[in-house]
Order: C-alpha cells, then structure tokens, then sequence
C-alpha cells in the first residue's frame, strides 16, 4: 500500500463494527477479533469518515477543532489515517468518489 495524500478519500470500513461510549469509539473487527480505542483526534477522524471524505477535509475539520498548525497536523493526520488503513478500519475509496 501506497501512502496517502491529502487528495485521497477514505470511508469507514462497513464490516467493522463500532459503538460510542461517551469519550471514545469502540471499532470491532469481527473477521480478526481486534478491538480498537478511538478518542480525541482519532474519534473525530472516525466520525469524519462516515460518508467518504478526503483526507484534506479532515484535517481542516481537526484545525477547526484543535490549536495545531497545518504542517503538523498534515503530517500527523496523513499517519493516522494510513495507520487506520492498515488495519483496514478504513477503506481508500475509488478515484471519483465524492468526499
């Protein structure tokens, strides 16, 4: 897998399954039994990726949210996002798709 861009659209993976707990996103893959946290930065990034959504958009989502600048949260955000693809909690969606 190639490294995201801030171009590319991602989407929420539709197998996993996920619930709120008031502060955080549980997200259970079913197919591996992994279970994962997601708070803060990562919670909003989950929320973001609902319906596709470039990666771009949810950086200025999380400026909006949070006192950071832009290199630093291109660059954190672009390893996160990559990190949620690998485990496949995210799916990099079709050139083309709406986001």
């Amino acid at each position: 897998m190639t490294d995201l861009t801030l171009d590319d659209t991602v989407v929420q993976t539709e197998a996993i399954l996920s619930a709120s707990t008031g502060t955080e996103i549980l997200a259970l893959d079913e197919q591996s039994g992994n279970c994962f946290s997601l708070s803060g930065s990562g919670r909003l990034i989950w929320e973001c990726a609902k319906q596709p959504v470039r990666v771009r958009d949810i950086c200025s989502r999380l400026r909006q949210h949070y006192k950071v600048d832009e290199a630093t949260c291109t660059a954190e955000t672009l390893a996160y996002v990559n990190t949620l693809v690998a485990e496949k909690l995210l799916l990099v969606a079709p050139t083309g798709t709406k986001g």
